[in-house]
């Protein structure tokens, strides 16, 4: 695995994550996920379940042929925003499983059922919402937000 840089916020992701918190609340409980490949490409998945368990948070396909893990450490505290980072990323997809490199990411978690801003920043999280934002080791940038469908401690 890559170590982590001590930057975690590189500015393309904080215009990435403004311009993703400025589209409004979901329709529904589950997460959206982009992924913006190197080339500019940028896929969207909607209707992501997500669940959070311990450090793990999952992320599951609407067709469930796919699956993101995001393990994360390191975490602190703003007021009730836990910020962490994601020091393990594995997609499973048609049985196999394969490691993400990270070079950097965020992962801000709100499992209060109050609205909370994020730290440092004017933008909110609402209750029980993920904001995930890592940058691969080949330069694809990853960004999840949505409300959790399930936590389990």
């Amino acid at each position: 695995m890559k170590t982590l840089r001590r930057c975690v916020l590189p500015i393309t992701c904080l215009a990435l994550a403004a311009a993703w918190l400025a589209a409004g609340p979901q329709a529904s409980a589950r997460g959206v996920t982009l992924i913006q490949e190197s080339n500019g490409t940028v896929k969207t998945y909607s209707d992501v379940y997500m669940a959070l368990a311990g450090q793990m948070l999952t992320l599951h396909s609407p067709d469930k042929k796919g699956t993101l893990r995001i393990l994360t450490g390191a975490c602190s505290f703003d007021k009730s925003v836990e910020h962490c980072l994601p020091y393990s990323v594995t997609l499973t997809q048609a049985g196999k499983t394969h490691k993400i490199a990270i070079s950097h990411g965020s992962v801000f978690l709100n499992i209060t059922n109050e609205a909370r801003h994020l730290p440092l920043s004017s933008d909110i999280l609402a209750p029980r919402t993920v904001l995930v934002l890592f940058t691969t080791a080949h330069g694809t940038y990853v960004t999840v937000k949505g409300t959790l469908d399930e936590v389990k401690s």
